[in-house]
């Protein structure tokens, strides 16, 4: 009986490695159909970064999880991805007041940020009365009692004139986790007479501003086609992008002096399946300057191609000179601990592979104190080394998962009859010493 158990778990374990282990003895870099060749301009050890290509994103996965980049010798390296689009975000933090006086000129109000705050690099004061330029002084501290500067020789101002107001009354400081923060604003000597001003109100945040970089290229003018949109004569274009890229604005010159359409935005990769992506109105003033005019997208979309769909009425068609549409840049960020060795490689194209998980992506905020020194990316190149996943035994021989079943029923069927046997051989012998135990009482 053990020698049948042995041989059905030595069949299970043939089927099992006969699937995994032609997997596991891929390289991942034979798994990446394409590859192109990254060059460091810089040469030396240092932060780099690179534009991924649109011809790299529209041979990759949407989320470009498949993006794996080696030296010459084969050694993977960390990298960060990054979407470059503008960031204007702000989180406040709750405060208490903890302590708040005022010394000769100067006003000042000691805030209580609480356990776990987090980062902070903002703060709004409000103050009393207009017209007025009054520095200010930021500070923090650990224990509420000792203070070290973090901005120092700001001001805040507020002046009305003609009904408008002009203000500032935000300062920034550099990313600080201290509990406690302590702001000074001294008196404006000209129209505060060296009263201390009233602080009525500070507000602390979280301000992350960047100003992203945008990819953006031209594409060939399409010819018009005729439709009719809510039962009006419209014109439409099929803008073919060039690739499969995300795209979340398009940048049109228009040669008329002066017009007010109203368009739509589609995505039509699919005519089954036509993707609404924005709408608005195009419009131009007579006397106005021919500024390209941009129509932006609430939500960026993957696609190839776009349909510009402009309901003309009963005016001739616009005469469109150029279209470019545009898309935050994606950014790799990787880091060169030594020379590199040359040349560098970007693997992608395997829709299977997972999202690569580097420590180098949750430190990259304090790596980049310098701007990241840019390479070139060569063309896309087949990967000669390229081989594909193999499809599943069962796949490739059809048969084998029969017979694997038909031994596994002959192994069962042994285990069965040996039991079987075995129950047959008891039965006597059980009778045997029941009869015994009977004689002996």
């Amino acid at each position: 009986m053990n020698k049948t158990r042995s041989i059905v778990v030595l069949i299970v374990a043939a089927f099992l490695l006969s699937v995994i282990l032609p997997v596991l003895a891929q390289d991942s870099q034979a798994l990446q159909p394409f590859f192109v060749e990254v060059t460091p301009s810089a040469g030396a050890p240092g932060i780099y970064d690179l534009a991924v290509p649109l011809e790299v994103m529209d041979k990759s996965r949407e989320d470009l999880a498949d993006l794996r980049l080696y030296n010459a010798e084969g050694r993977e390296i960390p990298y960060a991805l990054r979407i470059r689009g503008e960031v204007d975000e702000k989180r406040e933090v709750e405060t208490r007041v903890f302590n708040e006086g005022r010394i000769g000129s100067t006003s000042e109000m000691a805030l209580d940020l609480g356990e776990g705050a987090g980062e902070h690099n903002e703060v709004e004061i409000e103050t009393s009365g207009s017209n007025f330029r009054r520095r200010v002084e930021i500070e923090g501290g650990d224990s509420g009692k000792e203070w070290r500067t973090l901005r120092t020789g700001d001001v805040i101002f507020s002046f009305e004139a003609q009904n408008k107001v002009v203000e500032s009354k935000r300062v920034s400081y550099p990313a600080s986790r201290y509990r406690y923060l302590r702001v000074r604003v001294d008196a404006d000597e000209l129209s505060d007479k060296q009263q201390p001003p009233a602080i009525s109100g500070v507000k602390v945040m979280m301000a992350l501003r960047e100003k992203g970089e945008l990819t953006a290229w031209a594409v060939p003018v399409p010819p018009y086609q005729y439709l009719r949109n809510q039962s009006s004569p419209a014109s439409a274009w099929i803008i073919d992008l060039g690739a499969r890229v995300p795209c979340d604005r398009l940048s049109i010159e228009v040669n008329d002096d002066s017009f007010s359409r109203p368009f739509q935005v589609e995505a039509v990769d699919d005519p089954q399946n036509i993707r609404f992506v924005t709408s608005g109105e195009l419009t131009r003033r007579v006397g106005e300057a021919r500024r390209p005019l941009l129509i932006t997208f609430e939500k960026e979309v993957y696609a190839q191609r776009l349909r510009l769909l402009v309901t003309d009425f009963s005016n001739q068609t616009l005469s469109i000179a150029s279209i470019r549409p545009g898309a935050p840049a994606r950014q790799i960020v990787f880091e060169l601990k030594e020379t590199p060795v040359q040349p560098l490689r970007l693997y992608f194209g395997d829709p299977k592979s997972n999202a690569p998980h580097y420590d180098f992506e949750k430190d990259l905020q304090a790596k980049l104190s310098a701007q990241p020194v840019r390479c070139e990316v060569g063309n896309v190149t087949e990967n000669p080394g390229y081989k594909p996943e193999p499809l599943p035994l069962t796949e490739r021989i059809p048969w084998l998962i029969y017979a694997v079943l038909a031994a596994s029923s002959l192994a069962l069927a042994m285990i069965l009859i040996s039991l079987t046997r075995t129950t047959l051989r008891a039965k006597p012998q059980q009778a045997k010493d029941s009869n015994t135990q009977t004689s002996g009482g």
